[in-house]
Formats: structure tokens, sequence, C-alpha cells
């Protein structure tokens, strides 16, 4: 039974359609959005008399909201249904005396999660050491990094060859050499929420690439500077944009995991696998590893358009037989596409030569006078 306080705080969320989808409430998000300090949200929240007497306490000079015990009754009252304690009759693991299986909000965390890496080593085959600035109490220096920085020594290429500018135009092509991190947020206040598509290849983490942090605490440090340029690069994106990034199985899993809390699971797309090597090579002791990923995530899938190249009418009716196969080319109407049920007559020659006659329907036998011997 749902109880007047409940009650009250849902009213209060209804002004914030956000937090819905229909008519289910969206609680992780007003728990996300209370931890940071939301502040029309907890405005709105103490101006219901219920929400505060419960979960405030009024100092000299205003009130303070109990954001501790608010989150924790949002979270967990479909578990702890007003009885005397919050677990249920049963052992297993818990975050935050929640059962992880209930858990929707378990996350990927690791060391320096909540810094900021610059990255900046000037030569691949030298380590730098870096400082991990916090994102509060390196406040001040993060703000200095991160601000827009003036471009220098500036050039433009064209088909009559290099010439010295001291503008570009919006429709002209940029590369930019420096820090990535620093770029990407320098280019922000121009073109934020209106790129298309964005496609990196970062450092893999092999230990044999530009990434050579290998202290102990190497893939956090390499998760903390992946996470740092994939929230940039989001804010970069438009809404109907896509980023793809290039990986090899030695970091794509935690990738994968770091990709779902930045742009969320529900904006993956694929994971597309594809051979590096002309040739690919099967001198593994168990299994060939020749291969890449390149994982393809949505800033919002709802407003993606599919990845769909025109097709004419001819390309319709019969596709081309561009290795010019003897059985020719695929027809509208051909008995070998998979998708008709029409009956398609060849031989089998048996072992010793002969010939068996053989009848299929579909691309499936039906019979066949193959005995065992």
């Amino acid at each position: 039974m749902e109880t007047i306080l409940m009650k009250e705080i849902k009213k209060v969320l209804l002004y914030f359609p956000e937090y819905w989808e229909r008519d289910t409430l969206l609680k992780n998000k007003v728990v996300e959005d209370v931890r940071e300090y939301r502040t029309d949200l907890i405005e709105a929240l103490l101006s219901n008399d219920y929400i505060q007497t419960a979960y405030s306490v009024k100092v000299r000079n205003g009130i303070v909201f109990k954001t501790d015990e608010f989150v924790t009754m949002l979270r967990f009252k479909n578990y702890w249904e007003n009885s005397y304690t919050r677990f249920r009759n049963e052992v297993g693991l818990t975050s935050e005396g929640k059962y992880l299986k209930y858990d929707s909000d378990v996350v990927l965390d690791f060391p320096y999660k909540d810094c900021v890496l610059e990255g900046g080593m000037t030569k691949e085959d030298v380590g730098k050491s870096e400082i991990y600035y916090h994102s509060v109490l390196a406040r001040e220096e993060i703000d200095v990094m991160l601000s827009p920085k003036v471009l220098t020594n500036i050039k433009k290429y064209d088909v009559e060859g290099e010439h010295e500018i001291t503008e570009f135009e919006e429709t002209d092509n940029l590369i930019l050499k420096g820090n990535n991190l620093i770029a990407l947020h320098s280019l922000r206040g121009r073109y934020a929420g209106k790129v298309k598509l964005i496609y990196i290849d970062p450092p893999y983490n092999t230990g044999n690439d530009g990434f050579k942090y290998n202290d102990r605490f190497n893939r956090s440090s390499w998760l903390i500077f992946m996470k740092n340029r994939l929230e940039i690069a989001k804010e970069l994106l438009s809404n109907d944009g896509s980023i793809w990034i290039n990986i090899d199985s030695n970091e794509s899993h935690y990738l994968n995991v770091l990709l779902d809390s930045v742009f969320g699971e529900d904006n993956f797309l694929a994971d597309v696998i594809w051979n590096h090597t002309k040739q690919s090579k099967n001198d593994e002791r168990f299994f060939s590893r020749h291969y890449n990923h390149l994982i393809v995530y949505a800033k919002d899938k709802e407003n993606l358009d599919p990845f769909k190249l025109p097709r004419t009418k001819e390309n319709n009716i019969n596709y081309k037989n561009q290795n010019n196969d003897p059985k020719g080319p695929w027809r509208a109407g051909d008995v070998r596409s998979p998708n008709l049920r029409q009956t398609l007559k060849f031989n089998i020659i048996a072992p010793n030569g002969t010939i068996i006659p053989h009848l299929t329907m579909g691309g499936v036998g039906l019979k066949s006078p193959w005995t065992k011997r």
C-alpha cells in the first residue's frame, strides 16, 4: 500500500517529465540528480510540507535537505515494505544494503574515477608522471586546464599549397595537433551538440602502444583517460549523432561497460568485429585474436537515422554477379533465395562416383536415398 508521503513525492515529481517512463517512476534518475544537488528538484521537494518535515532539518538561516535519508528511502522502498528490516530472508551480495540482483544501479568503479587525467605525454615511448586532478579538490586546476585555448600556428592547405591565415570558416575542415582532451574542450563552445559522427582510435593499453602508465593501476588510468574524453565527446555529439571506437579485445569489455555508463546501455548499437591483418594468422596457442572491435553508440538512439544506402529499383530486381559465379546473379524469384519455398533438383555424387538424384525445397533437404553401409 502506497503511503501518503510517497504519494506526495510522486505528486512533486510529476512536474519533471524526464523522471517518468509512462506511469513508471525512474527512481535511479531522481537519485542521481538529488546526489548531484539539482537545485530546482530539491527546491520543489522541500516546497512540499510532508517531504520537508520528513527529510529536512532547520538551521538558523535555512533548511538542510537530508539527501542520504531521502535516497535510501527512494531506492529501497520496494524492498523494505515498511518492515523492521530492509533485508529479505536470504543470503546474498549487497550494495549499500541492497541485493545486487535487485539493484539496477550497479556501476563500474575504479581508482581515480573522480579525477581528470590530462594524458599529456609528448613522446609515446616516454612515460609521464601525471597528476590525477580530483574533480572537487582540484576544481580550479581542472577549470584552467579545460578552459578554451587560443589556437596558434594556423595554416591552410588547398590545391595551391600552404597558406598563413588568421581565421577560418565554418565550412573548413580542421586538423588540431595537441592534447586531445584540451582540444576537445576548446571546440565545445563552437561545436557542442553539432557533431554528427565521432570516430576515435584510442590507445589499446597493450603495453606496446602509446599508453605508458605501467603502474599497478594501469587499467584504472586507462579507464579514467577514456572516461574524460568520452564525456566531452558526448557533449559535442548532436542528438542524432553516433560515436565509433576502434579497440582490440584487450580492453573492449571494460570499454563497453564504461560506454554504458556514459551514453546509456540503451544507446548501444553494435560491436562490429573485423580482421585487421591482410592474412589472419593461426599461430595462437588457443584461438586467433587477430581482429579488432568497432564499438558503436548513439547519443540518442531514438533520434538516429538508420544506416541505409539508397537502393534503386534495378538493384532490387537483379543483384549483380561481380565474381562471375557460374550459377548466375541472384534475382527476385531465384530458387537459390533462402526466403523462397520452391523445389530445386540437383545431383549428389557419392564417393564411388554414383550420381544420386536429390530433391530439396527452399534449401532444405526433403529426402535422400543415401544409406549407411
